[in-house]
């Protein structure tokens, strides 16, 4: 017996696998590069005056505090600045996230068939069914390594 690695469920366990090797690896790398051009410890400390800063302009904004707004606009250069160096990394990852899209052609000759079959849905193409384990595994390597944004 010859297992068909294009037909459901082989298919469907094999675009899980490969979302998940791509989420990580695409996570891990942005890991790498903060942790070299910002330092992690950094990172985290910028995250975090930026999202308090952004909060009490939020604040300012709605209760019309003109001094707090006079002092967070003083403040915006050198939150500029720190959201430039932040954003670095990903500015790098960018073109390397490109490399994905010589993949897609390859992948699609080999799942020319529905790779996976949603209950409601019924079956799925390889584009959908990547895309919705793309965003999930992607969701989940972002906590996972621990990249998400501070709110």
């Amino acid at each position: 017996m010859v297992l068909d690695i294009s037909t459901i469920p082989l298919a469907t366990l094999s675009i899980m696998l490969i979302a998940v090797a791509i989420s990580f690896m695409n996570m891990g790398l942005n890991r790498f590069l903060i942790s070299r051009m910002v330092g992690w410890r950094e990172y985290k400390s910028m995250q975090q005056e930026l999202a308090e800063y952004k909060s009490q302009q939020m604040q300012a904004m709605r209760t019309k505090d003109t001094k707090l707004l006079e002092k967070l606009k003083k403040k915006k250069p050198q939150m500029d600045r720190m959201q430039m160096k932040m954003s670095k990394p990903q500015l790098l990852l960018f073109p390397i996230t490109f490399i994905y899209f010589i993949i897609w052609p390859i992948l699609i000759g080999f799942f020319p068939n529905p790779v996976a079959y949603v209950p409601g849905f019924g079956p799925q193409p390889f584009f959908i069914w990547y895309l919705v384990c793309s965003f999930f595994f992607g969701t989940l390597a972002t906590k996972v390594v621990g990249i998400t944004p501070i709110a």
